[in-house]
């Protein structure tokens, strides 16, 4: 690679992302890694249980919501599961993320075991039928998983650009909100972006629930 190629704006961006990423990771491990990590996780779970009930109850007012795209946390992201169980037990569909070569694929949850999953980034998987890569054009809610995100709504993933592409297949005026830890949420600017990077609608962390304007 010459030296033109070094400086060129898509490897500057890609270069900021992959730092961001690290500088992200380096933090979960030593935030919430180990058992006293886990406790402060398990807390916060629960304050993010309450401000997401809040916001779904807001939804509800202005329109249905009865399927919720959603995803399984790895052991360090922020833990969304208890929100979920909630919103299982209320009746809401929730459609889990499935690895499927270069894209996504998603299955509805019937409240049982998930597996390991292929997929570089990705929680475990739940078992069941496929319901292809479009199902997300069915649901009323995307909460996605993030590494960051900023105050403009720009959103950075693990690197292999699954939501970016899927988010395509929901329906117009779908919200997506993704689910980090409080200190990811960043100021304006702070998530370096490129033209494959589809903006996000807000954010949802233990600290509460903010909507988001690109």
């Amino acid at each position: 690679m010459n030296e033109h190629e070094n400086t060129s704006p898509g490897s500057s961006t890609a270069d900021a992302k992959k730092e961001l990423r690290r500088s992200v990771r380096t933090a979960r491990k030593t935030t919430y890694g180990g058992e006293d990590g886990a406790r402060r996780r398990a807390e916060e779970a629960q304050q993010l249980r309450s401000h997401g009930a809040a916001l779904i109850a807001a939804l509800r007012e202005d329109a249905p919501l009865t399927r919720v795209a959603a995803y399984r946390p790895t052991p360090t992201e922020a833990d969304v599961m208890p929100l979920l169980e909630d919103l299982r037990s209320q009746g809401i569909e929730l459609i889990f993320p499935v690895s499927a070569g270069e894209d996504l694929e998603w299955v509805l949850w019937d409240g049982g075991e998930f597996v390991p999953s292929p997929g570089t980034g990705f929680g475990d998987e739940p078992q069941g039928e496929r319901l292809g890569r479009d199902a997300l054009g069915t649901v009323d809610l995307v909460l996605a998983p993030a590494v960051a995100v900023d105050l403009t709504g720009s959103r950075i993933g693990h690197g292999a650009g699954f939501y970016d592409r899927a988010v395509g297949h929901r329906r117009p005026g779908t919200p997506v909100v993704a689910v980090v830890h409080p200190e990811e949420l960043l100021p304006p600017g702070e998530v370096p972006i490129d033209d494959g990077d589809a903006p996000i609608d807000g954010v949802l962390t233990a600290a509460g629930y903010r909507a988001l304007s690109a």
